[in-house]
């Protein structure tokens, strides 16, 4: 049967998984605070209207929340890779859905930039041209909007497996995989399954933040704690 590999001291995967872990939460909370959004999401004229009117920041801020996705993903494959025993199979799927759901992150945010591109062409549109640009935009922020709330669910999906993954090993504290298992079953049944049902709105925002918020407490903490193993 394999050995658990653990965490070694001074392994390049490893500095660079909690690196990456630093990092994408460091990303994560800044440039989603800098974000711009709408009072009520669910008003599609008032969220263009807020992303166009702020078109820069809301592209360069979809930007880097898409780079801090992906220094997360980095994060994820140190975890996999360091349980080889107990846990392993959990781990490889948490690992695995962590990609899906980075690819599905990048191309909802590459539609949030497009959208903020369209919105601002809608707002600055001669009079006889704003019924089809505003058709675009919305029709551009219809399609993020679908992909972001299938992204929750795939993304915290994988969080959940990669808990249990962290739980079955001796690699990690228990008490870490508990806390993102928690958060992934939280998020996926308030957040994730109510949105690509019953669509976005202020309430299911709100809670979204919070978990989101905490869930990047987690990332943050468990690249400081496995930075002090591998640096």
């Amino acid at each position: 049967m394999a050995q658990q590999q653990g965490i070694v001291k001074g392994d390049a995967l490893q500095k660079l998984g909690s690196a990456g872990f630093i990092i994408g939460a460091i990303l994560l909370v800044i440039f989603n605070i800098l974000l711009p959004r709408a009072a009520d999401p669910s008003n599609v004229q008032e969220m263009l209207k807020k992303m166009g009117g702020q078109e820069a920041l809301s592209q360069v801020s979809a930007l880097l929340i898409a780079v801090g996705t992906w220094a997360v993903m980095i994060g994820t494959a140190g975890v996999y890779r360091s349980i080889s025993a107990g846990g392993a199979a959990w781990a490889r799927l948490g690992f695995y859905g962590t990609v899906v759901g980075t690819a599905m992150w990048t191309v909802s945010l590459a539609l949030h930039m497009a959208t903020a591109g369209a919105a601002a062409n809608w707002m600055t549109a001669p009079a006889a041209g704003q019924a089809t640009a505003y058709s675009v935009a919305a029709a551009l922020s219809a399609a993020g909007l679908a992909t972001f709330s299938m992204t929750i669910i795939v993304v915290w999906l994988a969080l959940i497996f990669l808990g249990i993954g962290m739980v079955l090993s001796t690699v990690y504290p228990r008490w870490l995989g508990w806390v993102v298992i928690v958060l992934g079953i939280a998020t996926v049944v308030a957040v994730g399954l109510p949105q690509a049902f019953a669509g976005i709105s202020s309430t299911l925002n709100l809670i979204f933040m919070a978990l989101s918020l905490l869930t990047t407490l987690w990332i943050l903490v468990i690249g400081i704690w496995v930075a002090r193993k591998a640096w």
